[in-house]
């Protein structure tokens, strides 16, 4: 999976570090070949993830879903996930 970090400080912390560990583990899982960029906002961590075929979507948004409600985290979904091909959603700090 390759994945592409934007803004990020050079010393984060570790619940950051293991949240983002634990999503990577969970996207790989369903899909190796796909595609994760993070962009970190002021207090916001904006996530584009493009799978590598149409078919790991509803998987994809499965576990992230399952994962981010496990742990009452508050997920914002893009509404154009089946049009863009891909799935963009962020988390607030």
């Amino acid at each position: 999976m390759l994945i592409s970090r934007k803004f990020f400080p050079k010393v984060m912390l570790d619940n950051d570090e293991v949240y983002l560990a634990h999503l990577e583990g969970i996207i790989n899982s369903v899909d190796e070949l796909s595609s994760m960029e993070i962009i970190k906002k002021d207090d916001v961590y904006k996530f584009r993830l493009a799978p590598s075929l149409p078919k790991y979507i509803p998987n994809l948004l499965e576990e992230i879903l399952k994962f981010h409600n496990r742990f009452h985290i508050k997920l914002i979904l893009s509404k154009s996930i089946k049009t863009s091909g891909t799935i963009v959603f962020e988390i607030n700090l």
